[in-house]
């Protein structure tokens, strides 16, 4: 993926057959009984709420611009709302708001709690509001967007998507911007439509707590660590996130290798929210814990610090298997993972691999 700085995903992401009246097809038995009610009417499909979402990463933040509305309303704006969002310019720090252009007839309100703005927007169905707010991005940018948008569909009161869903479902469309991914989400509204705590599954700490450390980088990824690549893995998707990726060989689809390191505090350095968040969101099991978890984490060194090794799958009924091989590593307040992921035999095939690579990293 393209530096998070320069890249802007816009999400818009078409999921009412997920969510309201499609089930999966089953026999039809026909039964007579008396009738106790009069018959219930199809929910007015013109009736469901509708969701378009913008993040914009910045450094270790993104900027979220959320529209919500009627299926009308929300097709009439969708164009302008797209159009919106490619004027938007970033500032020189991410502790100031960006900037953008608005449309015809679109107002500024400005900041509120937990807004850094809203915008008014005239429709003949009646004024929307277009929020405008943030928060520390301090993981991968994709499981950075899987929590996110699982947030977004309990609002919707729509059933969670793993992580392979959601990105398999998003659209690539360019901008002025550079290349942006669009999705669409639709449900019914809750009430409180707040829910979950927006920080969940980020890596950082709730809002009433103290504020994540800041996480020190280099500005050349590769001065802090050298390595010896097995000859068949290819250069992968690099990231700000990201120290070394690698491609497994094979299809795309096959895997990757990926080296990032965090800072200890927070939930990052803690392991059992790493694996949780790993076989929930990507393997879509149940986490192993306690005495389990143990039984599965294995001792090893890197570059003489110790680690823990751990190998990870899908739930044998499962439609696609796939697998973790993941080494997590404490050095100088920061943890480091090693992590190898993609389909199961792809992974498996290239167990000796990651280990031999494992054992010619050394740090800077």
């Amino acid at each position: 993926m393209h530096s998070a700085s320069k890249r802007f995903l816009i999400l818009s992401l078409i999921l009412l057959p997920h969510c309201v009246g499609c089930q999966k097809e089953q026999t039809i038995r026909t039964y007579e009984v008396a009738r106790t009610a009069p018959p219930t009417e199809p929910f007015p499909i013109d009736q469901l709420d509708h969701m378009l979402v913008a993040i914009v990463p910045q450094d270790k933040k993104a900027w979220f611009f959320k529209l919500v509305g009627k299926k009308p309303a929300i097709e009439r704006l969708k164009p302008k709302f797209e159009q919106f969002i490619s004027t938007v310019e970033l500032a020189d720090s991410s502790e100031l708001t960006p900037t953008w252009k608005l449309p015809e007839g679109w107002s500024e309100r400005g900041a509120a709690e937990m807004r850094a703005a809203t915008l008014l927007i005239p429709d003949p169905g009646g004024e929307l509001q277009l929020a405008v707010s943030s928060l520390p991005l301090s993981i991968e940018w994709e499981d950075f967007l899987v929590p996110n948008v699982n947030r977004w569909l309990d609002q919707l009161q729509c059933r969670d998507k793993k992580k392979q869903d959601i990105l398999k479902l998003a659209q690539q469309i360019p901008t002025a911007a550079g290349e942006s991914t669009l999705f669409h989400l639709a449900g019914i509204m809750k009430r409180r439509p707040m829910g979950r705590d927006p920080h969940a599954g980020l890596g950082i700490p709730p809002a009433n707590s103290s504020p994540p450390a800041s996480i020190a980088r280099s500005p050349n990824a590769n001065s802090e660590l050298k390595y010896e690549k097995p000859a068949d893995w290819q250069p992968g998707r690099m990231s700000s996130m990201r120290k070394a990726a690698f491609q497994l060989p094979g299809t795309p689809s096959a895997g990757e290798v990926v080296v990032s390191s965090w800072p200890l505090s927070g939930q990052m350095g803690d392991l059992e929210f790493n694996v949780d968040r790993w076989v929930r969101q990507e393997l879509g099991g149940e986490p192993p814990t306690g005495k389990a978890l143990e039984e599965l984490t294995k001792s090893v060194q890197v570059d003489g610090l110790d680690g823990s090794y751990l190998e990870l799958f899908s739930p044998a009924e499962a439609s696609q298997q796939l697998a973790i091989i993941v080494t997590l590593v404490e050095r100088q307040g920061q943890i480091w993972f090693f992590k190898m992921s993609g389909l199961r035999e792809a992974v498996a095939g290239q167990r000796e691999n990651y280990r031999d690579f494992l054992g010619s990293v050394r740090f800077q």
